[in-house]
């Protein structure tokens, strides 16, 4: 499998698992047996490695999200701007890339081309 593939299907299941996480805490919350997502959950986490459980775990018992989108040149977990090093790293998607300053896991956002397009029509035509 390409470095890039690893680490966009390591990606995906961290998110998935935060979000399992997130379910068990709710159903514990309100009374309810949550099983299935504590067997899924046990089914992720042995597919992702040591070192990677080990941070998330870490931000989870904070109560925090262990991924975060860059967007902007700014990590979506902390809103800190992040260093073109840092950037450059992300953007190249061949490891796991820690923001320097929350420890979430970054990925970089998709580009929305709408978005992108509205962008360049306010930059032709500023507002008064």
């Amino acid at each position: 499998m390409p470095e890039d593939e690893q680490f966009t299907d390591l990606f995906q299941k961290l998110e998935q698992l935060n979000r399992l996480e997130e379910e068990q805490e709710l159903a514990r919350r309100s009374g309810h047996s949550a099983l299935d997502p504590e067997a899924r959950m046990e089914s992720l986490r042995s597919n992702i490695p040591v070192n990677v459980l080990i941070q998330h775990d870490r931000l989870r018992a904070r109560g925090r999200c262990s991924v975060a989108k860059v967007k902007n040149a700014v990590c979506s977990g902390c809103h800190v701007s992040l260093p073109v090093g840092t950037l450059s790293e992300v953007k190249r998607q061949s490891h796991l890339v820690k923001c320097d300053y929350c420890g979430r896991f970054l990925l970089q956002a998709q580009d929305n081309p709408d978005a992108a397009r509205m962008d360049a029509t306010k930059a032709k035509h500023p507002s008064r």
